[in-house]
């Protein structure tokens, strides 16, 4: 199997303090990986610096053979991010969110509709798609924001604190 994500001596520093040092990991295609640790251990900081939103300071790290500091608009088309804190459109309707966000990865007429419907289903959120998205809980804020990051069909999903509030 292809390695999906792959990491060598990746590291990030933050004014004299080393956030992420010398990470090495390789996870292949179809595999689920997680970090377990403490508050600070650098979880959120990795999975930041292979969603491109932030660049290591040395090492390498690829996504889908593509490397997060060289291709990262091809990167950002095979991963789905979300955050652990994570900002909804509050004066968006649900199904309105969804829309916005499918238009913005491109998905146009028909396979739009069909691809909300899917992800409202899958996230068992088809009743609140008229729901004001400040009217949500968190959990239900959780829900939509995974929801958001499938409609693209990603090849990997990094997910930040993902049972966070469900």
């Amino acid at each position: 199997m292809a390695l999906m994500v792959e990491t060598e001596n990746l590291s990030k520093r933050f004014s004299g303090f080393s956030a992420v040092s010398q990470l090495t990991i390789g996870v292949e295609e179809g595999d689920v990986y997680g970090f377990i640790g403490p508050n600070g251990a650098g979880k959120s900081t990795t999975l930041k610096m292979l969603s491109t939103i932030l660049r290591p300071s040395s090492g390498r790290a690829a996504v889908g053979g593509y490397d997060v500091l060289r291709d990262p608009t091809k990167v950002r088309r095979l991963i789905g991010y979300m955050p652990d804190v994570f900002g909804v459109y509050e004066d968006m309707l649900v199904y309105e969110y969804l829309l916005f966000f499918a238009s913005v990865y491109g998905i146009r007429g028909a396979a739009r509709e069909k691809v909300i419907n899917d992800v409202l289903t899958l996230t068992n959120l088809d009743e609140k798609r008229g729901t004001s998205c400040k009217a949500l809980s968190r959990g239900m804020t959780q829900r939509l924001s995974l929801a958001r990051v499938l409609l693209h069909d990603p090849k990997l999903l990094l997910l930040d604190e993902p049972a966070s509030g469900l």
